[in-house]
């Protein structure tokens, strides 16, 4: 700087044509402007101290921020017009379970779940079963299973009123075999569930096409999450049609709702329909509610949280169907051995304020049946009820009745829905909400009066996932099951 300052003060000065007074005059110059610049410095660094003392380098700071900010704004500009394909963009989060949607909103995928972890125990007094090589006595069997393991896909497609969902199910009943060298395989391929298009028409009415749920019994149309106890009750695994192929035209409005379809036959999921064994001839199903009052939402579920307003609904449904002719009898597929199968239901629910209550009729009779055979008649009822202690702790009891009559047998030389057989179930437990459906305790212990003669239902439905196993005799009373469960939803 002190060179720029001499070069700038002899450029205008007359140092080569003037004499020594002309150089002290420079010389003074120069000194004067020294002085300047050491004030300016001076004052200079006293304003800088001055910052510094009040705010640090938090100056600093902010500027740099303003800068980061600066650059992070254009990142995401340019992020916007990449966030689809098609230069829309597109929106993403959690709403009950995580999602992609369109911003016109005419497309949306969501992706949801369950696990549900379970440690049960059964005790079979000895004298229920029959000890043989294969399958010797064993009163106490416990451990842990993964109840359920759930993967779905669901939302809408080209605009919201059509609608679109496809599950897969990874069970803890796939089986595990021994191989050579000692080694074991378990078969853990998933199982499709649902896989479904929904086509909304207005005015209330709607049309189904796939596969999907029978809405048979109420048990079953309420989803595996949202149950009170561990489990369904046994009563279930009789009579349910479980998943169907069908196409189902359905209706719902303030206080009606109903639906008709025309499927494969009850339990019936995953089947050719050439090539392949032919399961029935021919299936209908279809099911009416009626709300006297309160919220169709309330029964999406079987608790009734808290708070609520009270709903009252009843409602019943058929499944009616003509087995393939040249089926023989098979007894874990009744509903498609060669005969015809009317099943029916009515049902009452309940929910108010942390209370509910929940009852029901079902009924099935296997008739028609060839060579002149005896029909069979079976009938069951259901009636369960739970309370509200605090927002979180719930406790529940339940009580379920068969009878099967004209049956066969009443000694399970063979394990079939049409043995002749009479039981009771009581079944008590608790839940504790963490999180409501989404993270939740359950325990829950029951008891057998009678003797359960049937490993799969009418439909097919194995009793394995309730964890009770097939007595010898119809009077094989104490039979006893205990479940504790963590369920995570998501």
């Amino acid at each position: 700087m002190l060179i720029t300052v001499l070069a700038v003060v002899f450029a205008n000065s007359s140092v080569g044509a003037g004499g020594p007074g002309d150089i002290d005059d420079a010389l003074k110059q120069i000194d004067d402007m020294k002085r300047q610049m050491a004030a300016m410095e001076a004052r200079h660094d006293a304003e800088i101290a001055a910052l510094r003392s009040e705010s640090g380098d938090k100056w600093l700071t902010q500027a740099r921020a303003m800068e980061v900010r600066e650059f992070v704004g254009e990142l995401l500009a340019d992020s916007e017009t990449r966030a689809s394909l098609q230069g829309t963009g597109a929106t993403a989060g959690y709403d009950k379970s995580f999602f992609i949607a369109s911003a016109d909103g005419n497309f949306r995928m969501s992706v949801g779940g369950v696990i549900q972890a379970r440690y049960a125990y059964n005790y079979q007094p000895p004298e229920n079963q029959v000890a043989s090589a294969a399958d010797p006595i064993v009163v106490n069997q416990s451990g842990f299973e993964m109840r359920r393991v759930e993967l779905e896909f669901l939302g809408h497609l080209i605009d919201p009123s059509w609608e679109y969902k496809v599950k897969m199910s990874f069970n803890s009943n796939n089986s595990t075999v021994q191989t050579g060298a000692g080694s074991q395989t378990t078969a853990n391929a998933g199982v499709l569930e649902d896989a479904y298009v929904r086509k909304i028409m207005g005015d209330g009415f709607a049309l189904r096409a796939g596969q999907f749920k029978g809405s048979y019994d109420f048990e079953e149309t309420i989803s595996g999450t949202s149950l009170q106890f561990a489990e369904r009750t046994l009563l279930n695994s009789y009579f349910s049609t479980k998943f169907i192929q069908a196409v189902q035209l359905e209706y719902q409005g303030d206080v009606i709702k109903w639906l008709a379809n025309f499927n494969d036959g009850g339990g019936n999921r995953n089947v050719s329909a050439i090539g392949g064994a032919v399961n029935v001839e021919w299936a209908t199903a279809g099911r009416a509610e009626w709300k006297l009052f309160g919220d169709w939402k309330h029964f999406r579920d079987f608790t009734s949280w808290r708070g609520s307003e009270s709903s009252l609904m009843v409602g019943g449904a058929y499944n009616w169907q003509r087995g393939g002719s040249e089926n023989v009898f098979n007894p874990n597929y009744i509903g498609n051995s060669d005969g015809m199968n009317i099943s029916y239901t009515a049902d009452v629910n309940w929910r108010s304020d942390g209370f509910s209550l929940f009852g029901a009729v079902l009924g099935n009779t296997f008739y028609a049946r060839p060579g002149g055979a005896a029909s069979v008649t079976s009938l069951g009822a259901i009636l369960q009820g739970a309370y509200h202690l605090t927002d979180e702790f719930e406790v529940m009891a339940r009580f379920e009745f068969l009878n099967v009559s004209g049956g066969t047998t009443s000694v399970a030389t063979t394990a079939s829905a049409i043995n002749a057989q009479r039981l009771n179930i009581y079944t008590v437990g608790a839940n504790y909400y963490l999180s409501k459906n989404k993270i939740k305790l359950t325990a829950d212990v029951g008891y057998v009066v009678g003797g359960i003669l049937f490993t799969n239902g009418v439909y097919g439905q194995n009793i394995v996932g309730t964890d009770y196993r097939t007595d010898q005799t119809n009077d094989a009373t104490g039979q006893v099951v205990a479940r504790a469960q963590l369920q995570f939803a998501f």
